[in-house]
């Protein structure tokens, strides 16, 4: 299997060595810094987003990825690869566990000893980080990062390219609206409004 994965940064690399654990055999990367940076984990760094699209259109039987951290970015990037009908598939590591009855949405990944639960339903673009827990019928909308060792309780909802930072608990039924920000290591036990930046135990604004 051929993958072609936009982003050669951190990120990139924890991808990349999961792609390789899903037989992905044939891995490039393409970055705007493409000719400053040497490869990662082995993998080539050929060309920027346009040399992307080329290798997409002239690659056979060739998958996408875009392991972009920033949520916005992210998402502007999948939805411009969905216009052109390229496969994002959802890449899941061999050590997470994802019910039968959960649907991801293009382009997600699961990261390694993290669970998603039964009738989860998770956007276009999410990262779901190493060691997080999503409970019974969590939604998160597009673009959505749930850092490494999070907690979301049952029925929690997350709107569109937020962030819920590393460590981070969120009780059931709560909802967290579009672009916010969930300092790390923080207790949400009362709905978040778009865009609002909340940290602590209790999560609040400061």
């Amino acid at each position: 299997m051929n993958l072609a994965i936009y982003g050669a940064g951190g990120h990139a690399k924890v991808v990349v060595e999961l792609a390789k654990q899903l037989a992905y055999h044939s891995i490039v990367l393409f970055d705007e810094r493409w000719q400053k940076l040497e490869p990662l984990e082995g993998c080539e760094v050929i060309g920027g987003w346009q040399a992307m699209l080329d290798y997409l259109s002239s690659t056979e039987s060739c998958s996408a990825h875009v392991a972009i951290g920033h949520n916005i970015t992210r998402l502007d990037r999948l939805k411009a690869l969905q216009q052109l009908e390229v496969r994002l598939p959802v890449l899941v590591h061999p050590r997470a566990y994802v019910c039968s009855s959960a649907q991801l949405g293009d382009g997600s990944v699961v990261m390694a000893n993290s669970t998603v639960s039964v009738g989860c339903e998770i956007g276009l673009g999410n990262i779901i980080n190493h060691n997080s827990s999503i409970d019974h019928d969590v939604i998160l909308a597009d673009g959505v990062h749930i850092a490494p060792g999070c907690n979301l309780a049952g029925e929690v909802k997350v709107g569109r390219a937020t962030m819920v930072g590393i460590g981070s608990s969120v009780i059931q039924q709560i909802i967290i609206k579009e672009r916010a920000i969930i300092g790390a290591g923080s207790v949400v036990v009362k709905d978040v409004k778009p865009a609002e930046k909340v940290y602590g135990n209790p999560a609040k604004t400061h």
